[in-house]
């Protein structure tokens, strides 16, 4: 056999959640978390007259996008940087910012991709134990050391559906090591109604040692599209496209993803939708006798 990387033996495939259903009634996958609600009419319209020459390649840039999500939250565009799903932004901060030696750190519950990424880069996996099934910021920092350079947070996380609040993010970072990068996995973000929450994008804009990372593939309902996106200081930013893949972002993902963003109606029933079932789905398995974690 051909001598590869060590460093895979730590990694367990990631396996997603599987929809495996031999009766004849439908199935319907929850693991996933995929969004269950329908584009308006307006807005299958236009992705039906979507033109495309599939002989070019994509923008490289995902310029139009980009523009449209600057102007949206109100960020540079060269502090964006766009990855094939929020997965892949995972990996290319793990591959630039860690290699023997170095550290990153999760929580013990926290998105399964976290570790690949890290062992992929060769960095030291950190576990931190959790505190009711969310991520403890005291066990966090405590076992942060001179060596950690990343800390990936989930939050809300998945699949825990827990989060921590704006004041415990700002506990965190002040009390990370200067030289280790907080980034914010901010995927569930539009589903939270809580006050005390934050996805933390304008407390990044203050700091230059924070990446906050969306996704289109939840409450955006684009998950076969693979499209993801980052706010990161100018100088990560940089650094992260230096390995990103130059066409990581097809044109279908790009025109779609931009027009989306204007289907306001489609976000409002998204969050009605699972704030319902998810109270509806708690109260049942309370019946049923399970204890059922606040999401």
């Amino acid at each position: 056999m051909i001598p590869y990387n060590k460093n895979l033996n730590k990694i367990k495939t990631y396996i997603p959640g599987k929809s495996s259903n031999n009766s004849k009634k439908k199935g319907i996958k929850l693991s996933s978390n995929e969004s269950a609600i329908e584009f308006s009419s307006s807005t299958k319209k236009t992705i039906q007259n979507l033109k495309i020459n599939f002989s070019k390649y994509p923008d490289p840039n995902c310029n139009i996008l980009r523009k449209k999500i600057a102007k949206i939250h109100n960020i540079h565009s060269n502090n964006i940087i766009f990855g094939n799903g929020s997965d892949e932004i995972f990996f290319l901060i793990a591959y630039c910012y860690l290699n023997k030696g170095l550290e990153g750190i999760y929580s013990k519950y926290g998105f399964l991709i976290y570790p690949i990424a890290i062992n992929a880069a060769g960095g030291k996996c950190i576990v931190s134990d959790e505190k009711n099934f969310t991520a403890n910021v005291d066990d966090i920092i405590k076992r942060s050391t001179k060596n950690t350079r990343v800390c990936f947070i989930a939050n809300p996380n998945n699949p825990t559906g827990t989060y921590i609040n704006k004041k415990e993010i700002k506990r965190l970072r002040e009390n990370l090591p200067k030289k280790c990068l907080l980034i914010i996995d901010s995927a569930y973000s539009e589903y939270v109604v809580k006050n005390d929450y934050s996805d933390s994008l304008n407390y990044a804009k203050t700091r230059n040692d924070i990446i906050v990372t969306h996704t289109f593939s939840k409450i955006y309902g684009l998950s076969a599209l693979r499209l993801g996106w980052a706010y990161c200081p100018k100088n990560i930013a940089i650094t992260l496209n230096k390995i990103r893949p130059a066409f990581n972002i097809n044109s279908y993902a790009q025109l779609i993803g931009k027009n989306i963003l204007d289907d306001k109606d489609f976000i409002k029933r998204s969050i009605a939708h699972n704030t319902f079932w998810n109270k509806w789905l708690s109260d049942e398995f309370k019946k049923l006798g399970f204890k059922v974690i606040e999401s």
